[in-house]
């Protein structure tokens, strides 16, 4: 950041046409930075107010345009606004398949984070089929390892936990896995999160999970900032080993810490919110605390009926939640 900063002040010195697309680029390379730090909405500004100049300085159909674009989508993805990420993502990929064509590392990562918007809004057929097609593109063009093949990989491993696939999860997971370890040294984000992932792809090892989790959250910690959104996930997975332990105490207090970041990063109102709200409300299911767990249910389906399509998997799974609810009541009573 401090370099961006003095190139962008070197570049607000001139009034050149060149030095304010230069210096939109210069936005941009501050907006990934932040995204990187989870700074969400901050790099989303940046972005947005990035591709306007670059629109009008450089053309609407210019490479930066385009990437800009997709990062666009992808910060909006992670915000929750699936629809804005849709729309953004597809306005990429159209201009980059009209300008470089679909054999470009650009289009087919655009066309990787298509396919994740459509596993997250429950189009999951569509989604693998639109990785399944990335990853073929990617393999003629890189080979068998490549960091893109790995991300591609990623989403579709996501692809099938979201499906309930948890074995084929996690054999992907583990394809992506062992293919970092060649870019990558196991000290760094990458590997933990793969790590991360292997582990909660494979159910029933709650105290294996737990030793993993801690690992990785040491690593997060050095490079990643308190409130990081990857923390926020790593503390929910920590309170579901903790919650298959029967330690509820425990669980619901790395649920509390993680909402806590999540209202941070991502707002209340967004899947990560609403998953944490879901996985609470087992816990005080399962503690007899009908009301709260109610409570926590209801927030989460106000939170899904908002971001997701009305028959998505996540919606109907909480409607069950909050009927198993008043039966155990009724039953109590």
């Amino acid at each position: 950041m401090d370099y961006h900063k003095k190139a962008l002040s070197i570049q607000n010195s001139s009034s050149k046409s060149v030095a304010k697309a230069m210096t939109a680029e210069t936005c941009v390379l501050m907006g990934m930075v932040k995204a990187k730090t989870g700074e969400y909405k901050t790099a989303l500004n940046l972005f947005e107010d990035a591709v306007l100049t670059l629109k009008g300085t450089l053309g609407a159909k210019h490479l930066s345009v385009t990437k800009t674009l997709a990062q666009i989508g992808q910060l909006h993805f992670q915000l929750s606004c699936y629809d804005k990420a849709f729309a953004s993502l597809q306005e990429a990929e159209r201009i980059q398949l009209e300008t470089v064509g679909e054999m470009n590392r650009d289009t087919l990562e655009t066309q990787a984070l298509i396919g994740r918007v459509l596993t997250a809004t429950g189009e999951y057929d569509s989604a693998s089929n639109k990785l399944k097609s990335v990853l073929e593109k990617q393999q003629s063009l890189f080979g068998v390892n490549h960091p893109s093949i790995a991300e591609t990989n990623q989403f579709i491993a996501e692809n099938f936990l979201e499906q309930g696939m948890s074995s084929e999860a996690r054999g992907t997971y583990v394809e992506v896995y062992n293919m970092r370890k060649i870019f990558f040294t196991m000290d760094q984000i990458q590997m933990a999160e793969s790590m991360v992932d292997v582990i909660r792809a494979r159910n029933g090892r709650p105290e294996r999970a737990l030793a993993i989790y801690r690992n990785a959250m040491d690593v997060y910690r050095e490079y990643l900032p308190d409130d990081h959104v990857l923390i926020g996930r790593l503390l929910v997975y920590e309170g579901d080993a903790h919650a298959e332990l029967l330690s509820f105490s425990t669980a619901i207090g790395r649920y509390e810490e993680a909402r806590k970041i999540f209202l941070k990063s991502v707002g209340d109102c967004a899947i990560d919110s609403a998953q944490v709200a879901v996985n609470m409300g087992k816990v005080l299911m399962r503690k007899c605390d009908y009301d709260g767990a109610k409570e926590e249910f209801n927030t989460a389906l106000s939170h899904y009926n908002q971001l997701l399509p009305i028959n998505h998997p996540r919606v109907s799974s909480t409607l069950s939640h909050l009927g198993r609810v008043e039966e155990e009541e009724a039953l109590c009573v």
